[in-house]
């Protein structure tokens, strides 16, 4: 499958899309699981959640599980997006560029 991507991404705005994406995905993780300590009162659908409230409801469970179904779908995909792009980047000779620029700008800033 062949990425298109427009022509002019610099390695920075590569890394700004890598630092955003991840917190993306750790929210999604941390959604599809909904740990008590971190979402309170069924805030959230996480399997914690979904399975705390099929022991009380059992409809609402398994709209829960659903909604976990759906964000555990969403970080797999998030994974796999992330995976692709960064094929693409090491490919692409961008983190060569992005190393090179790096040093420049330590450089430029010791001076």
């Amino acid at each position: 499958m062949r990425i298109l991507v427009p022509a002019r991404l610099t390695a920075l705005r590569f890394g700004s899309f890598f630092l955003g994406y991840s917190f993306h995905i750790l929210f999604c993780v941390l959604a599809a699981i909904a740990p008590g300590f971190f979402f309170r009162e069924g805030s959230i659908t996480g399997i914690l959640t979904a399975l705390d409230l099929f022991t009380q409801n059992r409809a609402l469970g398994i709209i829960y599980f659903v909604g976990f179904g759906l964000f555990l779908c969403e970080s797999l995909v998030s994974i796999w997006v992330i995976q692709q792009v960064f094929k693409y980047f090491r490919g692409s000779g961008k983190g060569a560029e992005m190393k090179r620029e790096a040093a420049r700008r330590t450089m430029m800033s010791a001076l």
